[in-house]
């Protein structure tokens, strides 16, 4: 398992195909900002173009992403409709690619359609010692046969401040321990699930929500809402591969 410098993304070579993770695209982001009164060009092109540069370069053959693919709720905006199936397309020339559900991904499947792209429910899926969901929902019971969860949605971020009150909020990889008495309340004795870790958001438009905030709204999901993750315990990695230390301390 390796996290890729510079970049919000996850390269497995565990499994039985090089697997590239990402979560959190949002797609159609730019149509909210839009309606706020900003405009910004279209980014759908900039996220493939830069997605296929990272399969490019580290030669995955398959792709996993997990959830918020788009962007727009309840609705999908007219950009999305015209520039997701491209999308789909354009990745699969390339990869095999799974899709987690997420709580933004509302007609996934027909944007999909005709694409190789594979869309997993809410709960999520099993590969080898890996559960990949996209966190707004609990995972299936298969998380207790599994080692490692790998989830998005908490936007994971660090904020930094001076003394002189200002403060910067960069992304960052969140890996942390299970709380044993937590997981087999929900899971049972037997689960065999160790640690927990949450991908950032891939899209740069996200600024992300602060771990070291105390605020209850960074522990988003029913996993982190739940205690099942040792949130104190969890260790804080920048994108650049700064290791930042122990959420406790932060």
């Amino acid at each position: 398992m390796k996290f890729l410098k510079d970049r919000p993304a996850l390269i497995l070579e565990e499994l039985d195909k090089r697997t590239l993770v990402l979560a959190d695209l949002h797609l159609g982001l730019e149509y909210e900002v839009y309606r706020k009164g900003i405009s910004i060009p279209p980014r759908v092109e900039n996220q493939k173009k830069r997605i296929k540069n990272i399969i490019n370069e580290t030669n995955a053959e398959r792709l996993y992403i997990l959830g918020d693919v788009k962007h727009n709720v309840p609705n999908t905006s007219v950009s999305e409709k015209e520039k997701l199936p491209d999308f789909f397309k354009e990745l699969c020339k390339k990869v095999e690619v799974k899709v987690a559900k997420g709580n933004h991904d509302g007609n996934i499947e027909d944007l999909s359609e005709g694409s190789c792209a594979e869309i997993m429910p809410t709960d999520g899926f099993k590969k080898g010692k890996f559960y990949f969901n996209h966190g707004q929902s609990w995972p299936s019971k298969e998380v207790g046969d599994s080692k490692i969860l790998v989830r998005g949605h908490s936007h994971p971020a660090v904020e930094f401040s001076d003394d002189l009150g200002f403060s910067s909020t960069v992304p960052c990889w969140v890996r942390g321990p299970v709380v044993r008495e937590k997981l087999e309340e929900r899971f049972g004795k037997e689960a065999k699930l160790e640690e927990i870790l949450i991908v950032p958001a891939f899209n740069k438009l996200i600024s992300g929500i602060p771990m070291n905030r105390k605020e209850k709204e960074r522990l988003l999901g029913p996993i982190l809402e739940n205690g099942i993750m040792n949130t104190d315990e969890a260790e804080i990695s920048l994108l650049d591969g700064t290791f930042v230390g122990r959420l406790e301390n932060l």
